[in-house]
């Protein structure tokens, strides 16, 4: 649809914002014994936001331009871009965790908690266009982090990472104490490597997401969690010169490697981005 007198009216996008913060943390660390270490943090973090959020694209569809009218309602006037007013974010974060190695078997595990004012969020409408950035009032973060790697023989490794993530809204007068979206609540890598010989050597790593994470702050529309699997192999032809081959998703399984972040999504909304399917790599590595 045509719009009217086929423009859209200029509008002021200057704007000039100035922020500082104050940045001060506290860490602490013991070694009980030679091959283990604690440690605890309190921290500080201030974040201003970028230019990408302080002047963003609005409007328009995915099929036209930012600024451009709802075609249904061409008359009315749409801006294509704006500046918000934002606030920088800032957070208290405390944090423990412990490194420590059993003979072959090392350990690393974390965990961390952050009281988050101001976040900076990035959202998109229901047609997938920016909204640009807008600030939540209280957020709070919560993880673990946890890591397995052993030497089981001369030629044997293997690693194993998990990561619990936990990002939600406090008491949003719209939102409530919803997920943040986007935010995967369960990530876990594991793989292993075989030295065939002293220069060839084979492996194979897991990426699995399980659960569901909600695409929008309204957690209303879910992406389902999955797994891919991936084999490699190494070939050393010298000590500057290697050869590698590579085949990624080796089931070929269909997944959403990644969605748009929206604060109200529709179920047949466009936002889900696919992964890559069954795909085959090769390759020459020299160092010089």
């Amino acid at each position: 649809m045509a719009l009217p007198a086929g423009s859209i009216p200029a509008g002021d996008t200057s704007y000039d914002r100035s922020y500082t913060g104050f940045s001060p943390s506290l860490g602490l660390t013991w070694k009980p014994l030679e091959d283990h270490t604690l440690y605890a943090a309190v921290s500080r973090s201030f974040e201003p936001p970028t230019h990408d959020d302080l002047i963003a694209t609005v409007n328009g569809t995915p099929n036209s331009s930012a600024g451009r009218p709802n075609p249904a309602q061409p008359g009315l006037v749409s801006t294509a871009y704006r500046t918000p007013d934002l606030k920088a974010q800032t957070a208290t974060t405390v944090e423990a965790g412990w490194r420590g190695r059993f003979g072959v078997v090392a350990v690393d595990a974390g965990t961390y908690y952050s009281w988050v004012k101001n976040e900076l969020l990035s959202l998109r409408d229901a047609t997938g266009a920016s909204l640009g950035a807008v600030n939540a009032d209280r957020t709070r973060h919560f993880g673990v982090d946890l890591g397995l790697s052993a030497f089981l023989t001369e030629r044997l490794s293997g690693r194993i990472a998990y990561t619990f993530q936990d990002f939600r809204f406090q008491d949003d007068p719209v939102r409530g104490d919803n997920r943040l979206a986007g935010a995967p609540r369960h990530v876990i890598n594991a793989s292993a490597r075989y030295d065939i010989t002293g220069a060839w050597s084979v492996g194979a790593e897991v990426d699995w997401y399980p659960g569901r994470t909600p695409v929008d702050n309204m957690s209303s529309v879910y992406t389902d969690g999955y797994a891919t699997v991936d084999l490699r192999s190494t070939y050393a032809i010298n000590e500057r010169v290697s050869v590698y081959g590579e085949a990624r998703n080796i089931f070929d399984a269909t997944y959403a490697s990644s969605t748009l972040i929206v604060d109200q999504a529709s179920p047949t909304q466009a936002v889900y981005l696919p992964g890559d399917g069954r795909a085959f790599y090769a390759g020459l590595k020299v160092s010089f």
